[in-house]
């Protein structure tokens, strides 16, 4: 008797041990009747507790299955596991006692597995890190029956290995209009827009070939200077991105464009270590906080206190009216 394909991926699932291995070690491995895809998982211990526990990583990720094929192993029969499953809407199909066949697909994926395991073996590898190659190439590969990847049907997509494919050629998303990527646009433009608002941003006019201060932000006493005093060269620049050079050491710096401070070499005449020197001071006279600034106009001229402010009343005096209760 065959099985009939389920609906939908994730639904029937089917679940077996393979081992012990020469390692002492167990093969938990977990199969898809819809789209063929399998989860293995390496145990040292096969008891109930440890295998509800390698399957709900597994069900975490994605989902809990309606039907679970199984054999009668200790471990399945177990009031422990069979709690678990209840708990979560799990139905068991346990098999029939020494017929394996009734759960044939999870036994099938067995074999291939251990065709793989035998192979690694011979060449005295690492089989853990071969069962990984073996397992991407398995998801990327139609199944001779469905005809399709088994992440195609379990995901709607085929993933990516080693080997060149067909999606590795770059498409153009902007031509792709759809609702969810018509939406992220307009959420990340509403929030560029208020971002830049607050933040106060305006594009940088730093351009290859500027001479900049670099911003200290290697946090270090209190007398040290905002900016290094050292002045750099920009020999990059990609977006926000800014790369600059130190012509005294030869060494370069990747920074933000906010970190970056320009020099104008022929302001007024004057060289570049006298607009440094300027620009210096003028960072630590608090000159480019507008707070400092204002909190200096307030002391330096201050406003007259007129008396009658502090010794007048701000409101109407209250009326003091007896309850009403003690009129009687």
């Amino acid at each position: 008797m065959r099985r009939a394909l389920p609906e939908k991926p994730w639904v029937d699932v089917a679940i077996d041990f393979l081992g012990p291995l020469p390692s002492g070690e167990y093969l938990l491995v977990i199969i898809d009747y819809f789209s063929r895809y399998k989860e293995v998982e390496i145990l040292r211990k096969i008891t109930a507790n440890e295998t509800a526990e390698r399957l709900e990583k597994i069900f975490v990720r994605l989902g809990y299955p309606r039907t679970i094929t199984l054999d009668n192993g200790r471990q399945f029969v177990s009031t422990y596991f069979d709690q678990y499953c209840k708990q979560r809407g799990i139905i068991l199909n346990k098999t029939t006692p020494y017929w394996p066949q009734e759960n044939g697909l999870v036994e099938r994926q067995n074999r291939s597995l251990v065709k793989r395991l035998k192979i690694s073996q011979a060449l005295n590898s690492d089989w853990k890190a071969d069962l990984n190659t073996y397992l991407s190439m398995y998801y990327a590969t139609p199944h001779s029956t469905t005809g399709k990847t088994p992440s195609e049907l379990m995901f709607g997509r085929t993933i990516r290995t080693k080997i060149p494919s067909l999606q590795d050629v770059s498409t153009d998303a902007t031509q792709c209009s759809t609702d969810y990527r018509d939406r992220d646009l307009q959420m990340k433009e509403k929030g560029r827009i208020t971002e830049d608002q607050q933040r106060k941003a305006k594009p940088s006019d730093i351009v290859t070939g500027d001479k900049v201060l670099m911003k200290n932000v290697i946090p270090g006493n209190k007398l040290t200077p905002t900016f290094n005093p050292t002045v750099m060269t920009v020999v990059d620049k990609h977006g926000p991105r800014v790369t600059v050079l130190d012509q005294e050491s030869g060494r370069s710096f990747d920074r933000n464009s906010s970190h970056l401070k320009k020099i104008n070499d022929n302001r007024n005449g004057t060289s570049s270590n006298e607009a440094t020197s300027d620009m210096l001071q003028q960072e630590d006279a608090g000159l480019q906080d507008p707070i400092n600034e204002q909190v200096g106009k307030r002391v330096a001229s201050p406003e007259p206190i007129v008396e009658a402010e502090i010794t007048g009343r701000s409101r109407p005096q209250r009326v003091i009216k007896r309850p009403s209760r003690f009129m009687q």
